[in-house]
């Protein structure tokens, strides 16, 4: 093999590396060919700028709120899960699988719903976070 300018041809021979080489060269102007039509693509469709309707900015913030709300609420579950493991457990009240499943429920829908009715204000953060620098025209 030789180095002709930047690419690696098997040398041209009896062998038949000859039609390797210009198999090589034509995969290369072909990738060559591609590789200036998706720049040229990508050249022309960048100057169009578009912009979001007032419709499509409240959906998407209404998007935001819910997934704040639903990150407030996963947490909200987690601090009440931590909490249920420093009440001992006992008899009296039961310690079963059963009672496991039903308060871990229990604790899904009471964050929800804190969540939901303003909670520790964790979802209102993330939401005035995520859509301060919002500039549409």
């Amino acid at each position: 093999m030789r180095i002709d300018n930047s690419y690696l041809l098997p040398q041209m021979g009896a062998t038949g590396a000859g039609a390797e080489g210009a198999q090589m060269l034509n995969d290369e102007a072909t990738f060559q060919e591609q590789l200036k039509r998706a720049t040229d693509k990508l050249n022309n469709s960048s100057t169009k700028i578009t912009t979001m309707t007032e419709a499509e900015v409240a959906q998407r913030n209404q998007e935001i709120k819910d997934a704040s709300v639903q990150l407030e609420a996963l947490l909200l579950k987690m601090m009440y899960n931590e909490m249920w493991k420093t009440v001992p457990k006992n008899e009296l009240f039961g310690n079963s699988n059963a009672m496991d499943i039903y308060r871990d429920m229990y604790n899904e829908e009471l964050a929800k719903k804190a969540a939901e009715g303003g909670g520790i204000g964790l979802a209102d953060y993330i939401y005035k976070q995520l859509t301060k620098s919002q500039s549409y025209r």
